[in-house]
């Protein structure tokens, strides 16, 4: 749709402008919030930043896996030019990599500084999918993560996209996450409180994406995404991730309410 703009002479792209402003809404947001949650806001801000470096190691790294079979089947061409084996290294990022990544990052932050990492993430929580919806809308000036084929109201048709198919009707399935992704971060942010069960917010973040992007991938058109058993990586992901959120509400809850009696 829209994948580069023009700014006093320099070309910038959409999908990393995107981000950068997400990033910064949702650290924002954070920021703001520390203080309501007992947490320096320096804490909240230094642990985005880790946060950021996991995300973006995170998502490449994930995305670097999913296309080792495209990477060996194509291995001759791409070891023959260097530009295109370039451009493959660095042309993608798959979210769930991101997201595993942060965590880790925020981690490594809480153990170097002593601070609380369950109340850092629940803190995180909210500000994840909305910085997620910003990536989304990305996506869609990009033209990847696109939708499945679909004609009816709403559709789309890229007409100089180098990732969806030109001159097809799509479903544009990245608007429609990226929607539901700003809603579910403003409803957690007004259920968010600091005297609710330590790690209940990420919990119900987690088993939030987990069932959507189970869902949501039925709906995209992009095949190069890694698929085993009729599932794509993202959903085996989410199936494995949907206990742990479970566990971040119910297990969590039942060591504190131990540690109190």
């Amino acid at each position: 749709m829209l994948p580069t703009i023009h700014i006093f002479g320099r070309t910038i792209a959409m999908y990393g402008l995107m981000i950068a402003i997400g990033l910064i809404v949702g650290i924002l947001i954070m920021v703001l919030r520390s203080k309501k949650y007992c947490i320096l806001r320096e804490d909240a801000l230094f642990s985005s930043f880790f946060g950021c470096i996991g995300l973006f190691l995170g998502a490449k790294l994930l995305f670097l896996v999913t296309m080792i079979p495209v990477f060996l089947l194509h291995w001759e061409t791409l070891t023959a030019n260097p530009s295109l084996l370039m451009s493959f290294l660095l042309g993608g990022y798959i979210f769930y990599g991101g997201l595993i990544g942060a965590v880790i990052g925020i981690y490594i932050y809480c153990r170097a500084f002593h601070t609380d990492f369950v109340r850092i993430l629940d803190l995180t929580a909210p500000s994840i999918p909305i910085i997620h919806g910003f990536g989304r809308i990305g996506c869609f000036f990009a033209g990847c993560c696109y939708g499945i084929e679909y004609s009816g109201p709403g559709k789309v048709i890229f007409q100089q996209s180098i990732s969806a198919p030109n001159h097809v009707s799509l479903l544009p399935i990245q608007l429609v996450e990226s929607g539901i992704n700003f809603l579910a971060g403003i409803l957690l942010i007004i259920y968010a409180k600091p005297s609710r069960k330590p790690g209940r917010i990420t919990g119900i973040y987690i088993i939030y994406y987990a069932v959507l992007r189970f869902v949501v991938e039925f709906f995209r058109g992009d095949i190069v995404r890694g698929f085993f058993f009729g599932l794509s990586t993202s959903q085996w992901i989410s199936v494995l991730l949907l206990p742990v959120g479970i566990w971040m509400i119910a297990g969590l809850k039942a060591n504190t309410s131990k540690h109190n009696s």
